[in-house]
């Protein structure tokens, strides 16, 4: 499911000429935490666990990111995300794996306790349809 497209700037770009792995992780962590806002009722959700986070190809300034995400496993408490991260060429429409990860979500209360996820059935649905199409 598409959460989130930006544009990479200048500003975001380090001495190889790429954009700096802990920004892309950055990102990926506030698209982690949009994602479960949608699938669920909850107010607030914390990271818990960062794995398997790969980059596979290098980002450039001028460069559209397009952030998916897709539910790897549902708890109560928590949800485990798959996040795929892309670049994008709206000209070719062709896009470029560049960094993938998988990011664990805890939903709390306002004392920061690991509360119960309140789902949004018509939202993992729509997640559970664009994973079979590779959307």
């Amino acid at each position: 499911m598409l959460i989130s497209r930006e544009m990479v700037l200048d500003q975001d770009i380090g001495l190889n000429a790429a954009l700096f792995g802990g920004d892309m992780m950055a990102r990926m962590d506030k698209v982690a935490g949009i994602a479960a806002s949608l699938l669920s009722r909850n107010r607030r959700f914390l990271t818990v666990k960062v794995s398997e986070l790969l980059f596979h190809s290098p980002v450039r300034a001028g460069e559209i990111i397009e952030f998916h995400v897709a539910v790897a496993r549902q708890g109560r408490t928590s949800l485990t995300l798959q996040l795929e991260v892309q670049v994008y060429e709206p000209v070719t429409d062709r896009r470029r794996d560049v960094t993938s990860g998988e990011f664990v979500m805890v939903a709390v209360d306002e004392a920061l306790r690991p509360e119960p996820i309140l789902w949004k059935p018509e939202m993992l649905q729509a997640a559970a349809e664009a994973r079979q199409r590779g959307a």
